[in-house]
C-alpha cells in the first residue's frame, strides 16, 4: 500500500517562492512513489485565518504590535483580497491564476482556517512532513507549533524537509519549548547550515542539510506545469526581486542596452507597484505563468532566492543583486558557493558600469554540482520515509 504523507508548510499566501516550494515537495514525493498531500492550513498572514488564544505567537507582542498586527493582516489584507479583485483587473487576473495553479497542481487536505480546528480534527496520515520555508521562525506572529507538527498522533513519523528557522539565535524564553518540539522527530533536514547548529543547541539531535524543494526538480519536470505569458516580448531580461533597489534596475537595464531588448520585471504584487522608465511591471503572473517568464528570458536580474536558484536550475545567464547591510544573504550565497558561481553576485555599493556581463556561465559543471547534491537529498528524504 502506497505511503500517505501529509506535509505542513507555508502555502496560499500569494508568493511565488512559497507556492513554488509547496509545488516541489509534493511534487518530488509523487514522483517517489508515496501519496503527497498538502495539510491545508491557513497562514496567519491569510486575511480569513481565524485568530485565537491558541494561536498566540510564541514570543508575545505587546499592544502596539497587535494594533499593527490588526491592521496589517486582517484590515488590509482582507480590502487585498476581497475588494481590489472587484476594482483592478490585474489584482484579479493575478488571484484567478494563482487559484488555477493550486486546482491543476496541487493535492490539499481540508481546510483549516484555524489552529483550534487543525489540533481538534488533525488529518491522518502514514507521515507527516514540514516542508521548507521559515516554518521555524520564532519571530512570527503567530504559533509556529503546528508547523513543529504537536498535532500528529503519538505513534506516527515525523520528519522535516528544508525547514528554516529564518534566524541565527533563539530567544532564551522559547529555546527549551522549541527543542522539545523538535525531539520528537524521527530525521531533521534544513535549508540553511546554520539550522543544523541551532536543531542541535535546541535539542541535541543531529540534522541534515539539504537543497530547497524547488532544485529537486529538473528543468524538464518545471516545463511540464509552466504556463506561457501571454503579453511577453519574445526577448527580454527579467527581474524578480522582494526588495525596490536601484541597483537592480541598473544592471538590467545595462545588460538590455547592450543586447538592445527590453526589461520585463515580475512585481511581487498586483497592486501599488511603481513605474520606472525603460520597464515593463508584470502585476498579474501565476506561478506558472513565473516559471515561463523564467526559463523564456535571455538575462535574469534578482535579489530573491528563488530567482537565483530557477536561473540556475533553468540555465539562464543572470546575476544576484545583494546589499553589504543585509545579514540575510547567507542562502543565496552558499547556493552560489555549492555551484561554483559566486563570481554572479553584484553588491548593491559597486560601480555598475564596471560589470562584466558579457562572461559565460558553464552549465554543464555547475549542473554536474547540483546533480549530486540532488542526489543526496532524494536520498536523505528516502531514507527518512523508509
Amino acid at each position: 500500500m502506497t505511503k500517505k504523507i501529509g506535509i505542513a508548510t507555508i502555502v496560499k499566501v500569494n508568493n511565488y517562492g512559497a507556492e513554488l516550494q509547496a509545488f516541489a515537495t509534493q511534487r518530488k514525493l509523487s514522483l517517489l512513489g508515496y501519496d503527497a498531500e498538502l495539510i491545508n492550513y491557513r497562514y496567519y498572514k491569510s486575511w480569513n485565518f481565524k485568530d485565537s488564544k491558541m494561536s498566540a505567537p510564541l514570543i508575545p507582542m505587546n499592544f502596539k504590535g497587535k494594533i499593527a498586527y490588526w491592521f496589517k493582516y486582517r484590515l488590509i489584507n482582507t480590502i487585498v483580497e476581497c475588494v481590489l479583485p472587484l476594482l483592478m483587473t490585474s489584482v484579479k487576473n493575478r488571484m484567478l491564476r494563482f487559484e488555477l495553479f493550486h486546482k491543476k497542481n496541487l493535492k490539499f487536505s481540508r481546510l483549516y482556517a484555524s489552529m483550534n480546528d487543525l489540533y481538534q480534527n488533525p488529518p491522518l496520515y502514514d507521515v507527516y512532513m514540514t516542508g521548507s520555508d521559515q516554518v521555524w521562525n520564532p519571530a512570527a506572529s503567530s504559533s509556529i507549533e503546528p508547523y513543529f507538527l504537536t498535532f500528529v498522533p503519538a505513534d506516527k513519523k515525523k520528519i522535516s524537509y528544508a525547514s528554516s528557522f529564518g534566524v541565527s539565535s533563539v530567544d532564551e524564553r522559547i529555546k527549551k519549548k522549541m527543542g522539545e518540539w523538535l525531539c520528537k522527530y524521527t530525521n531533521i533536514a534544513v535549508r540553511e547550515n546554520s539550522g543544523i547548529g541551532l536543531v542541535e543547541e535546541l535539542s541535541g539531535k543531529v540534522a541534515s542539510w539539504v537543497i530547497d524543494p524547488t532544485l529537486l526538480l529538473t528543468k524538464e519536470e518545471w516545463l511540464a506545469v509552466a504556463v506561457d505569458y501571454p503579453h511577453k516580448p519574445q526577448r527580454y531580461v527579467l527581474i524578480y526581486d522582494l526588495a525596490e533597489s536601484i541597483a537592480i534596475d541598473k544592471v538590467a537595464l545595462k545588460i538590455a542596452k547592450e543586447r538592445n531588448i527590453p526589461v520585463c520585471r515580475i512585481c511581487k504584487r498586483a497592486y501599488g507597484m511603481k513605474k520606472k522608465t525603460g520597464i515593463i511591471n508584470i502585476l498579474d503572473a501565476g506561478p506558472a505563468e513565473f516559471l515561463s517568464l523564467f526559463v523564456n528570458a535571455e538575462y535574469v536580474v534578482t535579489n530573491s532566492f528563488h530567482g537565483t536558484a530557477f536561473s540556475v536550475n533553468f540555465r539562464i545567464p543572470f546575476f544576484t543583486v545583494v546589499s553589504r547591510k543585509k545579514k540575510n544573504n547567507s542562502r543565496i550565497e552558499s547556493l552560489l558557493e555549492l555551484v561554483k558561481l559566486k563570481n554572479r553576485i553584484v553588491f548593491d555599493n559597486e560601480i555598475i558600469e564596471s560589470i562584466d556581463t558579457t562572461s559565460p556561465i558553464d552549465f554543464e559543471i555547475v549542473h554536474d554540482l547540483l546533480k549530486i547534491q540532488r542526489l543526496e537529498s532524494e536520498f536523505y528524504l528516502k531514507n527518512a520515509l523508509c
